[in-house]
């Protein structure tokens, strides 16, 4: 936590004016980011805040910045992200609770073949880091579809084992 005296500044400001001797912290709140299927949420703690004493912006480059400033004791904070490129940035939405400052933004959707693109290309990276740390290391398909490799591997079976069938039974009512 950083500390710098600027009473003068606060003053000029129109702020109330601080005892001679009081400096403004500058904190690093607690952060936490998740990533949904849908969303992305982060969290970032803020105890002693209140909903006025903070402000969330997006720019058109897709940076989201929250700036903070609590009268009460001079503490200020700043936290700057740059948003994925599959986040939407239109439809960002805050939630506080008091102490959490919630945040949701909404993921662009994605046809299927954009998320198997995206999904290969993340194994493919995987798979690049741990070659180059541990020696050659081989990622299957069904690896790089995540969780649902192994329902992804049943359909196209049942999809190849039908077409096949089909193919098979009218061949023969043909003949």
């Amino acid at each position: 936590m950083a500390s710098i005296c600027k009473p003068q500044q606060r003053a000029a400001k129109g702020c109330a004016a601080p005892a001679p001797d009081a400096c403004v912290a500058d904190i690093d709140p607690k952060l936490e980011c998740l990533d949904g299927a849908t969303t992305y949420i982060i969290r970032l703690s803020l105890p002693g805040f209140k909903k006025e004493d903070f402000k969330v912006q997006v720019d058109s480059g897709g940076r989201l910045t929250v700036r903070g400033e609590r009268p009460a004791g001079y503490v200020r904070f700043h936290k700057a992200f740059q948003l994925p490129q599959t986040a939407n940035p239109d439809g960002v939405a805050g939630r506080f609770d008091g102490t959490v400052l919630s945040l949701t933004v909404p993921k662009q959707p994605a046809s299927g073949r954009d998320m198997v693109a995206a999904r290969l290309a993340e194994a493919e990276e995987c798979a690049a880091a741990r070659a180059a740390g541990e020696g050659a290391v081989t990622t299957t398909w069904a690896e790089a579809l995540g969780g649902k490799g192994q329902m992804v591997a049943a359909a196209v079976a049942g999809f190849a084992l039908g077409a096949f069938l089909a193919h098979r039974l009218l061949s023969v009512a043909n003949t």
